[in-house]
């Protein structure tokens, strides 16, 4: 939730008034407004208040820094230090850069706030790890806290970077091939055409239209940079924006067969938060409502959602994810397990587990298929340009004998 300040115009006095709402989005606000009757002219989010200079100044987060800051605090906190003294310690041990986030932290600890509305307090840490910290504070038990949390960013860190290892030989391999092509086409291909002008009957169709690109291109030095840098341009936007996960995610739901291991992913996220949440002291209807936002895209809310509904409405768990179309067999069965036996951490982990392995295993089998016929298909394309470019040279070749 934020601040937002919406422009309107208030139909019962005619004239034009500026309120703070607050709301999750900028479509929330305004139908918050609209709903009072007014008329919306423009809506944006308020201007943050400065700290005090007696205050560090909050710090921008990443994940990274999230997932060492709790390494470091449980490893302190295990050793024996307070809270306190760990992040005194983390403070003053690391670069100021590093160090205002704990000392952020401290600081709203020395105000009298709890761990985890310090973390709220300063933002940009997961709504997990805030609900963590918060059931650990029931239990004075921030250690078993920040492993949990650890084991979850572990899972989901994991399976990210097997991805990125796995796009990274294609994507070299493609990188290649394009480059030994431009080479050809600037370099090799304009030598042969002087010589294949002075036959121009010879050479066929495929061969005349390779010259006539690999001449345009040499006439045009400036095209292939300019492409370049505007394909690397596009990809960078779309980086710094985000829109790449968009595009990936369209993708694969696009699909099915994607889709059915997009679904394995987002499963083992969902239910490894769920174990999380549970072993840390929530009911399991407290940790779904938490974990709404771990999915991605509205479809993943809408069935926690309704997942959460058919609970409050006395469902038993197995029936309640079964009718969301969370569940397959095997699943449902560890949740009918769970029903009897009331111990759902470890059937919520067994469950995410499961997900994460089928998970790992497409991503394996993927990459055993991809990199061949990548390597084919590079192969190809070069091999053919490569022939085409001889195919004259074997003809006249064969007239002379």
């Amino acid at each position: 939730m934020a601040d937002h300040v919406v422009r309107f115009l208030d139909l019962k006095t005619d004239t034009v008034r500026e309120c703070s709402v607050a709301a999750s989005s900028h479509a929330q606000a305004r139908q918050v407004v609209e709903n009072d009757g007014g008329l919306v002219l423009d809506v944006h989010l308020a201007p943050a208040i400065k700290a005090s200079a007696s205050r560090p100044s909050t710090p921008s987060i990443r994940s990274t820094d999230v997932s060492l800051l709790c390494r470091e605090i449980r490893a302190l906190v295990g050793a024996g230090l307070s809270l306190v003294e760990a992040l005194e310690a983390l403070a003053t041990a690391v670069g100021p850069q590093t160090a205002s986030l704990p000392a952020s932290l401290l600081a709203r600890l020395r105000d009298g706030k709890s761990m985890s509305a310090a973390m709220r307090d300063v933002g940009g840490f997961p709504s997990l790890l805030i609900a963590s910290v918060q059931s650990s504070e029931r239990t004075s038990n921030l250690s078993e806290a920040l492993d949990a949390y650890l084991r979850y960013d572990e899972l989901v860190g994991a399976l990210r970077r097997r991805v990125i290892s796995a796009a990274l030989y294609p994507l070299i391999v493609v990188t290649l091939g394009i480059a030994v092509a431009v080479f050809l086409l600037l370099v090799v291909i304009p030598r042969f055409s002087a010589l294949y002008g002075e036959m121009a009957g010879t050479a066929g169709a495929a061969t005349r239209s390779l010259i006539g690109v690999s001449l345009a291109l040499h006439n045009h030095p400036m095209l292939v940079p300019a492409c370049v840098a505007l394909i690397a341009s596009a990809v960078a936007a779309m980086i710094y924006r985000g829109r790449w996960r968009r595009v990936l995610q369209w993708v694969m739901l696009e699909v099915p067969w994607l889709r059915a291991q997009l679904s394995h992913f987002e499963k083992a996220r969902v239910f490894e938060a769920l174990a999380m949440l549970v072993n840390g002291g929530y009911s399991l209807h407290e940790a779904i409502g938490l974990c709404i936002g771990v999915s991605d895209g509205t479809e993943g809310a809408q069935r926690l959602l309704q997942v959460q509904a058919s609970i409050s409405r006395g469902a038993s768990v197995s029936s309640a994810f079964a009718a969301s179309g969370m569940t397959d067999p095997v699943t449902e069965r560890l949740l009918r397990a769970g029903d009897r036996g009331g111990d759902f951490h470890r059937v919520l982990r067994a469950i995410g587990d499961r997900h994460a392995r089928s998970f790992e295993t497409f991503v394996e089998r993927a990459t055993r298929v991809v990199e061949p016929l990548l390597l084919l298909i590079v192969a190809l394309v070069v091999g053919g340009m490569v022939l085409l470019l001889y195919m004259p040279i074997f003809d006249i070749a064969a007239s002379v004998r």
